[in-house]
């Protein structure tokens, strides 16, 4: 039972069955129209690849889709070593083929090939929404995940934040961000951060919703940017790179607003150490325990630093 890449045929055929699990509330027209779209976008087409795993006869047993991103692993030295990571989504096994272990192996071949084909392999990472058991049998480590809400309002922060980011102003905002302390972190690049607000896009048009003014907000040194998340009503805030607990509130503050003005009921971040205690003293802001989306991840090279370690981004989920 050989891991193979699906041709452009098969991933279309695999969208139809794969409809019924992640399609909602789009028809099954609209979610091909969907993938279509994002596998035509510039950062699948330069590192985006869909996997099969086939029976003898060529029957599908499972599939899965990986998306390149760049990781940074520190030296001895303190110096920053650029590598390969990716992250994996769309793991997908038919109800009557279930139970059969076909996803783990399709799990445990695609890295296998990822840690051969990578010419700096640093790791693989997904995000689960079936819980941990799954994947720790591949080897991923799974890390603890909490998110933070705050209701859409219109009401003006204690500060205003000094202008609004267009989408032709990501990759700007993303140059004046800080990276992370952490030894070992995934950076995404703006065409990534473009991908996110390519869902956005798609997901105005097909549900005739309007979208949100801006994509981000600067205020000070501090950054944020977010995208709509039009089929549950949330305005997810992609990175945040806030220098202090005044900039968390003005950045979170007029996502708030922007969120209102779009006609969505809140707005969610990703909690991430370094930041967390600034943004849990901003007023309205509600701790919750993640309901899906658990970070995972397995390291295709021994040194890596533990998972616990690895700040997850909105930015970084497919």
């Amino acid at each position: 039972m050989p891991l193979v890449l699906a041709t452009d045929a098969q991933k279309a055929q695999r969208d139809t069955v794969t409809h019924a699990a992640w399609g909602s509330p789009l028809s099954v027209a609209q979610y091909q129209e969907r993938e279509a779209r994002l596998r035509a976008h510039p950062w699948c087409r330069e590192g985006m690849n869909t996997w099969l795993w086939v029976a003898d006869d060529g029957a599908e047993l499972a599939s899965c889709e990986t998306f390149h991103t760049d990781s940074f692993l520190r030296g001895a030295d303190g110096t920053f070593t650029q590598g390969d990571s990716y992250a994996i989504a769309s793991v997908f096994t038919e109800d009557h083929l279930r139970g059969r272990g076909y996803a783990t192996r399709l799990m445990d071949g695609v890295a296998a090939e990822l840690e051969r084909v990578a010419p700096r392999p640093h790791s693989v990472v997904l995000f689960s929404d079936v819980g941990a058991p799954l994947y720790r049998r591949s080897g991923y480590v799974d890390v603890p995940a909490w998110d933070w809400h705050l209701d859409a309002s219109q009401v003006p922060g204690r500060r205003p934040v000094d202008s609004g980011i267009a989408e032709t102003d990501v990759a700007a905002a993303l140059a004046r961000m800080q990276r992370p302390r952490a030894p070992f972190y995934l950076w995404p690049s703006a065409s990534q951060v473009d991908w996110h607000l390519e869902r956005e896009r798609v997901y105005a048009e097909l549900l005739a919703r309007p979208r949100p003014q801006t994509c981000g907000a600067v205020v000070g040194d501090s950054t944020a940017l977010w995208s709509m998340v039009a089929r549950y009503g949330d305005l997810v805030v992609l990175m945040l790179d806030a220098r202090d607990a005044a900039d968390a509130e003005a950045l979170l503050t007029e996502a708030r607003r922007v969120a209102h003005r779009a006609g969505l009921q809140r707005v969610v971040w990703w909690e991430e150490a370094a930041t967390a205690p600034l943004v849990a003293s901003v007023p309205g802001a509600v701790r919750v325990q993640r309901d899906g989306s658990l970070p995972m991840l397995r390291p295709l090279r021994a040194g890596l630093p533990p998972a616990l370690d690895v700040p997850f981004p909105r930015a970084l989920w497919v």
